[in-house]
């Protein structure tokens, strides 16, 4: 086909459509098709190397790089211990802090891992939205464990588990096996009290000449937390220096001191730099913030389930929870006699109190500490009921109600580490009210206690 396009400033144009290529034909497809896998590849190839967060979980570079700088060439004597998987953060604290007591006392560098929320070779699961860490580094919770403040007790410093594994082959490795239910034929049977146990293990890892010590089976279970046993090794696991040297991460208490403005003005900023590394005597012990009302208050369908199955076995408070001199523990559990449904009430007012109730006790808390000026909730499920009661309690009069979870780290940088920055808030508050069934309250309970706080002002619902 001859077409013209007239022109009125020079000749006409003559275009013949059997010289122009047919749009449909398979050769221009083919080229199409592989400049879109092309442009494809080289996004996708682009977003990997780039990693914008978001949509990809934050960076930990800083955290695994610190980590492998605080390993020790000179260490010699190392244990590892078992760590459940897939569990949060804040039921795995506790158990690293005894871990990282033992060790001490045995003088063994102790061998950590990160925390694994996933189980998966990628950095996280693609086809689970939204995208989190699969695996998240311990000191981006914790400075503990890379500060080296063990040196000031002529003790190892702690290695991360990928330095063990590096240096301790299995043939190089002794292994003992804790006696328990899952392990019957293991080769030490840890005595009753728990303060004995850990003095036992202490002689195991002290004496023992092998550099390479492996702990099968977990002396600091759940049924540890949920017998006396941490009662009677508080007295000296409060006083140790893992305990003394405790602090949260750089990362955590920057996110604190981006916000301390809103939270408590005139405050001193965390020494950021001081945190990460040990100092001869504890730095942690910083000044309470008078004017915080802390509130920890469980949601969800998860947690209802979890309080109906302690009030039908009548469940005690979990772990550091149980201290006797702590208001709110002293009818937990109850008397046997008590009737099934008093005991069921009892068991939810405690563990799931309900909107009318939290706002009565925060005002009966403001009339007995007037200093208290602001509020400040940990929730791990921000629903309709949780927003609803942040509208009552700024109604009530209080200068400032704060959602963690939305008020001081909403970004998707700061949600993994949330929790740790919750726990030092609460740690600092003028009064806490915990939940007793919560290991997230008892980790502050801990705190609270290290730091001297008087235990009127750690209180549970």
């Amino acid at each position: 086909m001859r077409i013209v396009l007239p022109s009125s400033s020079r000749p006409s144009t003559v275009l013949y459509t059997a010289a122009i290529p047919s749009l449909y034909s398979p050769f221009y497809l083919l080229r199409r098709t592989r400049l879109k896998f092309l442009l494809f590849a080289i996004a996708f190839i682009t977003l990997f190397v780039w990693q914008p967060s978001p949509p990809f979980p934050p960076s930990y570079s800083k955290e695994w790089e610190m980590e492998k700088a605080s390993a020790d060439a000179k260490t010699k004597r190392m244990v590892q211990f078992e760590i459940p998987k897939g569990t949060e953060f804040s039921h795995q604290l506790q158990r690293i802090l005894l871990q990282h007591h033992l060790a001490v006392l045995g003088n063994r560098s102790l061998s950590y891992e990160p925390c694994v929320e996933d189980f998966t070779i990628l950095p996280f699961k693609p086809f689970e939205w939204p995208w989190r860490s699969a695996r998240i580094p311990l000191s981006a919770f914790v400075s503990t464990v890379v500060s080296g403040f063990e040196a000031y007790y002529n003790s190892q410093c702690a290695v991360p588990s990928w330095y063990y594994r590096n240096h301790c082959p299995t043939y190089r490795e002794t292994t003992y096996t804790l006696r328990s239910k899952a392990h019957l034929t293991g080769d030490i049977d840890l005595q009753d009290n728990s303060q004995n146990g850990i003095h036992q293990l202490q002689m195991l890892l002290a004496s023992n000449g092998d550099s390479c010590i492996r702990i099968q089976g977990d002396p600091f279970d759940n049924d540890f937390f949920n017998s006396r046993a941490p009662l009677e090794l508080y007295d000296s696991f409060i006083k140790s220096p893992v305990m003394e040297h405790f602090a949260f991460s750089p990362r955590v208490l920057t996110i604190l001191n981006n916000h301390m403005d809103m939270l408590a003005p005139g405050s001193l900023l965390y020494d950021i730099e001081g945190v990460r590394e040990a100092k001869s005597n504890s730095e942690s012990m910083v000044g309470v913030w008078k004017h915080v009302l802390a509130l920890h208050i469980r949601r969800g369908k998860d947690w209802e389930r979890v309080c109906s199955e302690k009030g039908e076995t009548s469940a005690p408070f979990v772990s550091f929870n149980k201290l006797s001199l702590l208001p709110g523990n002293e009818n937990i559990p109850p008397s046997p006699k008590m009737v099934q449904a008093t005991r069921l009430g009892l068991y939810r007012a405690k563990c799931l109190p309900q909107t009318l109730d939290i706002i009565s006790r925060a005002r009966r808390l403001r009339k007995n500490h007037p200093l208290l000026k602001s509020i400040y909730i940990l929730t791990d499920d921000v629903d309709d009921q949780t927003k609803e009661l942040k509208m009552w309690l700024q109604s009530e009069g209080w200068e400032n109600v704060w959602l963690g979870k939305e008020d001081v780290w909403p970004g998707w940088k700061e949600k993994e580490v949330g929790v740790a920055v919750d726990m030092e808030v609460a740690r600092r508050a003028g009064v806490f009210v915990g939940n007793g069934f919560s290991m997230t309250s008892s980790n502050i309970v801990l705190l609270r206690s290290r730091d001297g706080l008087h235990p009127d002002l750690t209180q549970f619902w």
